[in-house]
């Protein structure tokens, strides 16, 4: 896999989102669904009924992909990013990777979520981050280590203060 350097995979992101489709793909996703469930209901044939549980599932795990890969790049164009930390754990499922962080700023609640690296391998362990949040008390909605970006698959996780000591060893 070629390594793209962090403004690259901003660039990336940045030219999946321009279209209008690939923005409402999760919703076309889910409406897809629907209609296969009623032609399914129609024909009384479970295909389509097949075909309608595989999109509706990938629409729904996906729902938050999108506007998150939106939000970080309006924080990347309109707000100065804080200094921090990234932790990064990978666990292996089966034959995948599946990429954890727990992202620390001074003075702010630690926040977790999952993210899918586009362009770079991310190594586990604690990395020095760049953040960005839309808002003081907001969670992060981009990170960036010196080999990449992290943006959140899915809906951030703040993390007590005792679970947040507990994952990071102090």
């Amino acid at each position: 896999m070629k390594i793209l350097s962090p403004e690259a995979q901003l660039s990336m992101l940045r030219a999946a989102t321009e279209n209008c489709i690939a923005r409402k793909l999760h919703h076309w996703m889910i409406g897809s669904a629907i209609v296969l469930i009623i032609v399914s209901a129609i024909l009384w044939h479970p295909v389509p009924l097949i075909i309608a549980a595989i999109l509706g599932v990938a629409g729904v795990a996906e729902q938050h992909a999108i506007p998150n890969i939106l939000n970080a790049l309006h924080a990347y164009d309109s707000v100065v990013p804080a200094s921090g930390s990234v932790k990064v754990t990978i666990t292996r499922l089966d034959s995948d990777d599946h990429y954890h962080a727990i992202v620390r700023q001074d003075g702010q609640a630690e926040w977790a979520y999952d993210f899918i690296p586009q362009g770079w391998s991310p190594v586990a362990g604690s990395h020095p981050a760049r953040i960005w949040c839309l808002d003081k008390d907001a969670p992060p909605v981009l990170a960036a280590v010196d080999d990449g970006i992290l943006v959140p698959r899915n809906k951030q996780e703040k993390l007590p203060l005792a679970q947040a000591a507990k994952i990071s060893g102090t």
